[in-house]
């Protein structure tokens, strides 16, 4: 009889341990997909780098941050690119309260023609948290009066002041700012998911870029 229940208990052990291995398993494979940017230059002279963020379910693994375009960025925000970062295919600049971003139809504002496509001047402004004025020698791609709203045609004006206090760097009260939206080193560490939105949004208020741009 002992040896029955000893080979029960050894048996139940058994299936016990291989539940809890294939549930490590699942863990250890497991994973959720957020949009994200870090104030880290790129390439081709870009002064901020977008990703997919990958945080696994495992604690013991680090987040991935897979590089992409800021168009890709936008397209899979506004629901028009299969990924899983925005698995419901919504408009996440509207669902995170942002105004005037996502995919607009060609249109004229104040005289000035629209083309269709994804549009947020917001992420037009996120270089200007790191620097106090633009750090390349050529300007970025902006729209002008004479260019129907593109986003392709390069100008001399250039893309104006940045928020930053210092040429090339925040200072530590602005730091301090960008630690509140989830970065442990604002200069390094990419922000991402809601507080990537959430600081998105707030840029988009007039007051929240005096007080940074103050501090």
């Amino acid at each position: 009889m002992k040896k029955v229940r000893a080979l029960f208990t050894c048996a139940l052990l058994a299936v016990a341990g291989f539940g809890f291995l294939q549930q490590s398993s699942r863990v250890e494979l497991s994973y959720k997909e957020y949009l994200g940017f870090s104030l880290m230059p790129g390439a081709n002279s870009t002064a901020v780098t977008f990703h997919i963020v990958r945080k696994w379910d495992d604690p013991g693994k680090p987040i991935e941050a897979i590089n992409i375009s800021q168009q890709e960025f936008m397209r899979i925000a506004s629901g028009f690119q299969e990924s899983g970062a925005n698995p419901k295919k919504e408009n996440l600049f509207a669902a995170n309260g942002m105004i005037d971003c996502g995919w607009f139809n060609d249109t004229i504002i104040k005289g000035r023609f629209y083309e269709s496509g994804n549009r947020c001047n917001t992420m037009n402004d996120i270089w200007r948290l790191r620097y106090g004025e633009w750090p390349f020698y050529i300007a970025p791609p902006r729209a002008t009066a004479n260019n129907g709203g593109g986003a392709n045609t390069l100008t001399p004006y250039g893309p104006g002041p940045g928020w930053a206090r210092k040429p090339l760097m925040p200072s530590e009260g602005q730091l301090e700012i960008l630690r509140g939206y989830g970065p442990v080193d604002p200069m390094v560490d990419a922000i991402w998911g809601p507080n990537a939105f959430r600081l998105l949004k707030d840029m988009q208020d007039a007051g929240w870029v005096t007080t940074y741009r103050g501090s």
